[in-house]
């Protein structure tokens, strides 16, 4: 349904009342749904093996001295990334104050999760340990770009519109059907 104004100052008043006030907080929404998104998504990611067209994929098996440490610490073989779920639960977001341009940011304050990301080499006495990258929140992020920019879309839509928000995220497929 397209909404209709008597005059052009009926329209400003409409944007002034209604829509310039909102916009800041359906920006920050449709950004914190989004990036919820992308860190649910390299939680589901975890353990699993990725392969696709992104850049560093697919991801490289685990090494035999990787299963076998991991059977001997009791964990199950071959699900990368996942021993006690610590590090795929460390994930989280921070998402910048309401405003017309709102910045997210995903990720981990546990190390375990950066080396997971990047890989790493260390040298030892030993010799060389190698851990391949696997890129989940790369790949979580790249794999969501066009749901994400969808759904800060739609938030911004609904503000054009003067409508609420609403309860769901955003970046929710089923909210199509309201705009």
């Amino acid at each position: 349904m397209m909404r209709q104004f008597r005059s052009p100052d009926a329209f400003a008043a409409f944007l002034r009342d209604r829509v310039i006030g909102t916009l800041p907080g359906a920006v920050h929404r449709g950004v914190a749904d989004g990036a919820d998104l992308i860190k649910t998504e390299t939680k589901v990611q975890i353990g699993h093996y990725l392969e696709g067209p992104e850049a560093g994929l697919p991801t490289a098996p685990l090494a035999d001295r990787t299963i076998n440490e991991r059977i001997r610490m009791g964990y199950t073989p071959d699900d990368p990334g996942l021993r006690s779920g610590d590090m795929r639960e460390s994930y989280g977001t921070r998402v910048s104050e309401s405003a017309l341009r709102v910045d997210a940011s995903i990720g981990s304050d546990d190390l375990h999760a950066v080396y997971f990301e990047l890989g790493r080499t260390i040298y030892t006495d030993k010799g060389v340990n190698y851990q391949p990258p696997r890129p989940e929140l790369s790949v979580a992020a790249i794999r969501n770009e066009d749901r994400v920019v969808d759904g800060v879309s739609r938030a911004i839509v609904r503000a054009l519109e003067g409508r609420p928000l609403p309860n769901r995220p955003v970046t929710d497929e089923s909210e199509n059907s309201d705009l």
